[in-house]
């Protein structure tokens, strides 16, 4: 049977929010509540009078379940909360012939028209109609771009980070920061702050700044939708780009897949200042795991379960500049500039600082904590730096179909992200970098009757971001140093707590510093308990939808930009920077901030109402 159409042009529909709804939405940041997926449409006769009360099932044929309802007084009906996916429509009403729309394949947030004409005889004969769902959405008036699981899976991915295909959606692109550590999607250059992406109707967003830092395993993606603008009212809580993620669900059927991903120098050509006999700088990067998706019970209970790990080192030649071994005893007479006596203001002879005029912890902290030249010229140090990267994350999905009238889904994600680095000065590293991250969601969809239906989720995400430098913890003080005066708050301001000491930051002008800037400086325990209803009532032809959102926010977070403290050294005292250094004068010491920790805690309500009309 030939593919077929039926277009009345008697339709249009319009969005309502009420003045309530406006209220509240520009008051607090609602953000997507759901991903309403449906069929609806008009079913008439072959003189296009409307049919009322004609059955209409959706059945999907991958998983057997069947969604019911029947054509109302003005013969419309509403099939919603649809898992994407291929369908089957079938309508039957007395007097007609049944008829039956195959090949229909939903997309996540898709409102599919099908308008049905049926033919007059006997209700035990069948026309089949090949469909596919209508490419014009007549239904939103939302921009925007679904992307399907093959694009997904097919298209190269750095990283596999399936938000680097938003740019696929006109007026969209990305931001990823710290080797994918955080993505921001920015839309018609709105600001990346106004962002949202939803796991399965759940905020996958960080609190402290809107950004996701995890990823599931694009193998145990189903497809996810990009929304760049016209929103309808439940998602009126942002102006930016709105990301809906739909997992994987099982089938009647196993699916499954298994995939390894390999980089490794062996492979890779020698770069231009790596020449022989130098060693080719290491990257060994390995992404692994699968996915299992199929049925526990058949027709009734679906799981998907997966797996997916990276481990990587990567390392990088790096050049520097360190104080010459002379001048770490008082030597610089290779330098031009005269070097003066701070006390005296007079040049030293010879640019020759005397051993007695040296400052004791200057000297024990470059000769301890700053490695010797390696090499001749200007850059006089050749080293690497080293990133390493675990990742585990597991993922599971579950849809039981409890009744015809009940449905419910539960998902969970647990990824662990951890990223030791080492910089070009071997001394100073970050051991303990981790960043582990939850997903969880509870969806239970009940149909009253077909014209009331009813959805709740319940959701939690977690995302615990840790930068602790190797000494913090451990009975390390600054004192021990031989540097005192270190307090929070100024010279008579606290000392530092075990949990907020390490290396205080000393720059010295021209030369390679010390210190731990980084460590400490980025914790973050992001928490946010979501609860969502939607109410969907359809009377005559009004689709009325109505819902609330209600959040609370958790988050224990730092800010800070010289935990442990800094010390500057450059030519306004000496004349030049490292013989500032070693006579222990610094222009400018900033005492340590600490490790101030925010405890953020608010709930955030919100409401709206929508009509969705049909007229003639």
């Amino acid at each position: 049977m030939t593919s077929e159409r039926v277009n009345t042009n008697r339709e249009f529909r319009r969005t309502i929010c009420t003045p309530l709804c406006w209220l509240i939405v520009g008051a607090v940041n609602v953000a997507a509540q759901t991903a309403d997926t449906a069929i609806l449409g008009t079913v008439t006769d072959p003189a296009g009078a409307v049919v009322a009360n004609a059955a209409v099932t959706a059945t999907q044929p991958d998983t057997g379940v069947a969604r019911d309802t029947v054509s109302n007084a003005e013969g419309l009906y509403e099939i919603r909360y649809l898992r994407p996916g291929q369908y089957v429509l079938e309508v039957r009403a007395p007097g007609f012939r049944t008829e039956r729309h195959t090949g229909i394949v939903l997309q996540i947030n898709q409102q599919a028209r099908f308008d049905i004409r049926l033919q007059v005889g006997d209700v035990v004969e069948t026309v089949e109609v090949t469909s596919a769902a209508p490419l014009l959405q007549t239904e939103s008036a939302v921009v925007g771009d679904v992307i399907a699981q093959q694009r997904i899976v097919n298209l190269p991915l750095n990283n596999r980070n399936f938000l680097q295909l938003s740019i696929m959606t006109p007026g969209v692109r990305i931001k990823e920061e710290s080797n994918g550590e955080r993505t921001r999607v920015v839309a018609n250059g709105n600001r990346d702050i106004w962002m949202q992406v939803n796991i399965n109707g759940i905020t996958a967003v960080n609190n402290r700044a809107p950004f996701v830092n995890f990823y599931p395993s694009v193998d145990a993606i189903q497809e996810f939708k990009v929304q760049s603008s016209n929103y309808s009212a439940e998602y009126g809580g942002q102006s930016g780009a709105n990301i809906n993620v739909q997992l994987r669900s099982g089938t009647n059927a196993f699916h499954g897949s298994a995939f390894e991903f390999l980089r490794n120098n062996a492979l890779d050509a020698r770069g231009y200042f790596a020449p022989a006999p130098l060693s080719k700088p290491v990257l060994r990067r390995n992404q692994f795991g699968g996915v299992l998706a199929g049925p526990v019970k058949q027709n009734k209970l679906f799981m998907m379960l997966g797996y997916e790990g990276v481990r990587e080192r990567r390392e990088s030649a790096s050049t520097a500049i360190v104080m010459p071994l002379a001048m770490r005893d008082g030597d610089f007479s290779s330098v031009s500039t005269p070097i003066i006596d701070p006390v005296s203001r007079q040049p030293f002879p010879n640019n020759i600082i005397p051993p007695n005029r040296l400052n004791p912890v200057s000297v024990n902290l470059i000769k301890t904590y700053m490695p010797a030249p390696n090499q001749s010229g200007t850059q006089n140090f050749a080293g690497v730096t080293r990133d390493d990267l675990i990742i585990d994350q597991l993922l599971s999905r579950a849809d039981y179909y409890l009744t015809a009238k009940d449905q419910v889904t539960f998902h969970y994600v647990y990824s662990r992200r951890d990223f030791p680095a080492v910089g070009i000065n071997p001394s100073f590293y970050q051991s303990d970098r981790t960043f582990p991250n939850q997903s969880l969601g509870i969806q239970h969809v009940h149909t009253f009757s077909p014209s009331l239906l009813n959805e709740f989720r319940f959701g939690f995400h977690k995302g615990d971001i840790r930068r602790i430098g190797p000494r913090t913890g451990t009975g390390f003080k600054i004192e021990d140093l031989g540097i005192r005066g270190m307090l929070v708050g100024g010279p008579d301001g606290r000392p530092l707590r075990d949990d907020e000491q390490g290396f205080p930051t000393i720059n010295i002008e021209g030369y390679l510093g010390m210190g731990e800037i980084a460590a400490s400086s980025n914790i973050d325990n992001s928490r946010t308990y979501q609860w969502v209803n939607n109410l969907s009532v359809i009377k005559g032809r009004h689709a009325l939808k109505f819902g609330g959102d209600i959040r609370y926010h958790l988050d224990e977070a730092t800010t800070n930009n010289w935990p442990f403290g800094q010390m500057t050294f450059n030519r306004d005292i000496a004349g030049f920077g490292a013989a500032a250094y070693m006579l222990g004068y610094p222009r400018e010491t900033l005492t340590p901030e600490g490790v101030p920790l925010s405890d953020v805690r608010n709930w955030r309500f919100g409401v709206y109402a929508q009509d969705d009309w049909t007229g003639d």
